[in-house]
């Protein structure tokens, strides 16, 4: 049985992961030349970073601190 696309993974798992406290953002991104998803942090912790699994239905998952994410407004 084919693997689901990294697209269907990512959206079954966002909402999830979106809702642990640090988590600023999610994308689906390339690591190694293959899919991932990138997780973003405004801060790595331990306890983060235990709570965010390394694998989520075969796709790679890699956890990136970015401090704060904030929207731009134009105009």
């Amino acid at each position: 049985m084919p693997r689901k696309s990294i697209e269907s993974v990512f959206e079954a798992h966002t909402e999830r992961l979106m809702s642990l406290p640090g988590v600023v953002g999610m994308a689906i991104g390339e690591c190694n030349g293959q899919p991932c998803i990138r997780v973003f942090v405004a801060r790595k912790t331990i306890e983060l970073l235990n709570r965010v699994p390394s694998i989520i239905e075969e796709y790679p998952v890699v956890v990136d601190e970015t401090g704060g994410l904030h929207a731009i407004q134009e105009g």
